[in-house]
């Protein structure tokens, strides 16, 4: 021990002494630090991303513009497509990137390798192998296609629930430039979120694992130089040939949950003693209930809601564990069945709005040129919500307090030094290797973001139907401004964060209340913007840690998004001319689920506002003060850390405890468990007992089972359900309740419909 320390001496920049000792227990075939100070001080870094780079490689190249592009097309008008469906299909970014890799190698096969010469710039359409930098771009590309835009959501309510349309024009300059503010979020926190080694963005391990595993055989795309991964297991099979193998099982496997026997979704024992019962119902559904003892057997079903939990660290996945507990399955049933909130007239686990007797509300009834009537209000009914639903709005506003305190009281010191610094000492030898590349000059995001803020405004002002002015956009964009960083600290760490859209809906709702649609467009601008900003900043880590040029990124991921927006735009105004009655049950499977929770969230914070929802004298108001629980709550857990630092008080995150509470629903309660084993499994167990197998497997099974379920749902939709091919209903499919719960959507008095229970009472 003594001679690593002597060997640490001179080197404290690249790694503290604490994570060098840490890894030398957990690879002790490590012989001395000089296997170390060059890489990583994260683990899961180390066993991902290789600290090499071949900065001669080409990358704006015309492979590279001419798939990038395809892929964000197609991306882009497949999932806006199937997002109106009852049942979206989402076709993740893994996709593009596993097929982009035999396509660019076609490419560099066909491609002419002459060089052209245009207004003097020389260039070759084949300039070489298909490496791996080219590939980064074009799956960065393809990632602003992959994920649908929330303003399309806007535009929908509008013209469905509202009658109000601004037409494609109006409709694309709304999507635009709540798509570009994001850039300069993510521009100006870049020293704070991508160059820190303590910034390690999970989710984007799995990525780099899956670029080196495919181009591992070219030396120069660099090589895994970790020599614990390679020797310190016994298992000598390549990683190529895992990933084969477990993408085939799991395309194989797919089958049964996606079409033969979706029982496998939710398996939800517990109903089944007896299925008659009510109550049975509501605690043992993992669908539609609060789902004790329920569990999935699905891979879709937990990545479609949650990150891979082989990708998240298992302290993150215990705290979150512990918060779904906490929420789901003890408080919430307690405020059911104390009747808080009249919860018993409702069902037990939905977040739709009813009026006081119980009802579907009726929002025609108190809604003039889409602003609410204050008399017909008062005449009809409040709207009322399930105990769920409260509790859920509770949970939401404290976990945003508790990433504001977690923020200021464990990274506040990193926080302060980085705003009078641009590098620090816990920059890593990736980004030392970045620092052989020109940085993308700030002025080009904050030119972006000028830019972006002047189309906000003029989208506004051009469409007095939005409710808003220019003073509306400014604060809008000062409350993202003040969310970004804290939340993209949790989610660098965590690959998970809340939603602020009710701070958002909360804040207009005051100063314009009973306008809806200025309330959408409101919490667009103050919350959509900081999750793309978020998320254009994971690729801006995924970039790093594949050592792309900054300014690289940057020009690919401004051209995707616009290509994007028009296709994604113009896929909407398509379905919305084409399709009688969509967004409803008449236009089946076309009920736009997403649509509908926007619309829902409109109602309670734009028509109905906080001044009234949250009034003193109603009976939401207790939700107000979770902010401020929230905030308070990590405080006791950082004083008992830094007390005994070496106790189990350091692994508690009050932040990732607050996650647990979400995303249900829509999630089923029936995931968590399940994605918590995975990680104890994956991440603990295995992490500690067999370090050098999980060094070189565990990120390529994560990218191999999500290969294979994206593939085997391709083909099961568009071979079979595509052409009404389906699987003869049995048991394991029943369609009228999968998980045999088939009682759950009852209310308490146990009728199906809410006029019966009226009936009833009468």
């Amino acid at each position: 021990m003594a001679d690593l320390v002597q060997q640490k001496e001179g080197k404290a920049d690249i790694v503290d002494m604490g994570a060098a000792l840490a890894l030398k227990e957990q690879a002790p075939s490590i012989d001395s630090l000089d296997d170390i100070v060059d890489d990583s001080p994260i683990p899961e870094v180390r066993a991902s991303v290789p600290p090499t780079d071949d900065p001669t490689l080409p990358t704006r190249t015309f492979r590279a513009w001419f798939l990038g592009i395809f892929f964000t097309i197609l991306l882009a008008f497949v999932n806006q497509f199937f997002w109106f469906r009852d049942n979206p299909l989402t076709i993740r970014v893994l996709v593009a990137q596993l097929l982009a890799y035999p396509l660019g190698r076609i490419l560099a096969r066909i491609l002419p390798t002459r060089t052209f010469s245009l207004f003097g710039y020389k260039f070759s359409l084949n300039p070489g192998p298909f490496n791996i930098k080219e590939h980064v771009l074009i799956t960065i590309m393809a990632n602003t296609g992959a994920t649908t835009f929330a303003a399309i959501d806007i535009i929908v309510v509008q013209k469905i629930f509202y009658n109000d349309s601004w037409g494609f024009g109006g409709g694309l300059l709304l999507v635009i430039s709540t798509q570009f503010v994001g850039y300069g979020f993510a521009g100006a926190l870049r020293r704070f979120l991508v160059r820190p080694a303590t910034m390690v963005w999970p989710v984007n391990l799995v990525n780099a694992t899956l670029f080196h595993t495919l181009h591992r055989r070219n030396p120069a795309n660099g090589a895994l130089r970790m020599k614990d991964s390679e020797d310190a297991t016994s298992w000598k099979i390549s990683r190529n040939m895992f990933f084969f193998l477990v993408a085939s099982a799991s395309f194989a496997y797919y089958w049964l949950p996606g079409y033969i026997f979706p029982l496998l979704t939710s398996i939800s024992w517990v109903c089944w003693i007896n299925r008659d019962s009510l109550l049975v119902n509501q605690l043992g559904s993992g669908l539609k209930g609060i789902g004790y003892g329920s569990f999935t057997l699905d891979w879709s079903s937990m990545s479609a809601w949650l990150p891979s939990p082989l990708a998240i660290p298992f302290w993150a996945q215990a705290n979150m564990l512990a918060g779904f507990v906490f929420f789901v399955w003890f408080l919430i049933p307690i405020m059911y069945f104390t009747n808080q909130y009249d919860g018993k007239l409702f069902p037990i686990y939905n977040t739709k709005i009813y009026d006081n007797v119980g009802q579907p509300y009726d929002l025609q009834r108190v809604l003039v040129n889409n602003t609410l009537d204050e008399v017909a209000y008062s005449n009809y009914s409040p709207v009322r919500i399930t105990a769920f639903f409260a509790t859920m709005y509770g949970q939401g506003l404290c976990a945003l307090g508790a990433i504001v305190s977690h923020a200021l009281l464990y990274h506040g010191k990193e926080i302060w030094q980085r705003v009078r610094s641009a590098k620090q000492k816990d920059e890593d030898i990736h980004a030392r290797l970045m620092d052989h590349y020109p940085e993308c000059p700030d002025w080009w995001y904050y030119a972006t973001f000028v830019v972006a803020c002047g189309l906000s405004i003029l989208t506004v002002e051009l469409y007095p139907s939005s409710d808003m002015t220019w003073w509306h956009i400014i604060v809008a964009m000062a409350l993202a401004a003040v969310w970004t960083l804290p939340m993209g600290i949790l989610v660098a760490i965590t690959s998970q964060a809340p939603s602020i859209s009710m701070i958002s809906e909360w804040v207009f709702g005051v100063i314009a209340p009973g306008k809806p649609i200025g309330n959408m467009i409101f919490k667009t601008y103050g919350f959509i913007t900081v999750q793309q900003a978020i998320l254009f900043t994971q690729d801006l880590k995924l970039g790093h840690y594949m050592k792309v040029p900054p300014r690289d990124m940057f020009i690919f991921q401004m051209v995707g998004t616009l290509a994007a927006a028009l296709v994604s735009m113009g896929t909407t105004t398509y379905l919305m001319n084409t399709i009688d009655g969509i967004c409803s049950e008449a236009a089946y499977p076309f009920t736009c689920p997403s649509a509908n929770v926007f619309s829902a969230s409109s109602v309670v914070w734009g028509v109905v506002g906080p001044l009234k929802f949250l009034s003193p004298s109603s009976m939401y108001y207790p939700i107000v003060w979770f902010f401020f629980i929230g905030f308070v709550i990590p405080i006791p857990f950082y004083l008992l850390s830094r007390k005994y630092p070496n106790s189990w008080v350091k692994d508690v995150n009050m932040a990732a405890f607050m996650l647990g509470g979400g995303p249900y629903p829509p999630a089923g309660a029936s995931i968590m468990p399940t994605w918590a084993f995975l990680g104890f499994i994956f991440n603990f167990v295995i992490k500690r007992r067999h370090f050098g197998w999980w060094s070189k497997y565990n990120y390529v099974m994560s990218a191999a089972l999500d290969a294979g379920v994206a593939i085997s749902a391709l083909v099961i939709f568009f071979a079979l359900q595509n052409n009404n091919i389906h699987m003869p209903q049995w048991w394991g499919n029943n369609s009228s309740s999968i998980d045999q719960c088939p009682r759950v959507t009852q209310n308490w008095a146990g009728h199906d419909t809410y006029a019966e229970k009226a009936a009833a009472a009468k």
